[in-house]
C-alpha cells in the first residue's frame, strides 16, 4: 500500500482511482491506513464478499475459518470491467507500480 501511495500522482494522472480492500476490522484498517499515511480510500471486508467475488480469498475446505485475504491487483475500467487481474501466491511479494501503470496506459 505503501508503494501505491508512493506512485500515487502518476496514477491520478491517468484517471485511476485507486483503492485498497483488506480484510480486517475497520478501525484497523483505519488505524492501518493512518500510520502508512494513505490519502487513498482503504476499505474493510470484514465479511469477505468483495474478496470472494473477484477470488482473492483463501480458504480451507475443512474449515469455516479459515479466511485470509489473498494480496491481489485488479483494474477495472469505469464500465465496470476487470481489465487486470493479478493474484500473487506469497504475500510479500508486490506488483511493481510500473506494471500497473503499463497497464493503465493499455486503457486509453
Amino acid at each position: 500500500m505503501a508503494a501505491l501511495q508512493l506512485d500515487l500522482p502518476k496514477f491520478e494522472s491517468r484517471n485511476a482511482q485507486v483503492v485498497g480492500i483488506s480484510a480486517d476490522f475497520l478501525p484497523a484498517s483505519v488505524a492501518w491506513s493512518e500510520r502508512l499515511g494513505l490519502t487513498f480510500p482503504l476499505l474493510s471486508d470484514l465479511p469477505r464478499k468483495t474478496l470472494e467475488a473477484y477470488d482473492f480469498l483463501d480458504t480451507d475446505p475443512n474449515s469455516r475459518l479459515y479466511r485470509y485475504a489473498k494480496r491481489a491487483y485488479v483494474i477495472i475500467d469505469k464500465a465496470g470491467i476487470v481489465r487486470y487481474k493479478k493474484i500473487l501466491d506469497n504475500p510479500r511479494d508486490l506488483v511493481p507500480n510500473d506494471e500497473l501503470l503499463a497497464e493503465l496506459d493499455k486503457l486509453k
